[in-house]
């Protein structure tokens, strides 16, 4: 199990991402991962 952040897995080569609790845990779980998603997007 490797832990990262997005853009650390995507510099390290990943094509797929496994992310749960930072989104299930969220208080805002939409924002979460609208943030989630504009990290992965910076990084492409």
């Amino acid at each position: 199990r490797r832990v990262m952040t997005p853009a650390e897995a995507i510099r390290a080569g990943s094509s797929y991402l496994v992310v749960g609790r930072p989104i299930t845990g969220a208080a805002d779980p939409v924002e979460a991962l609208q943030l989630i998603n504009q990290e992965i997007a910076a990084n492409l």
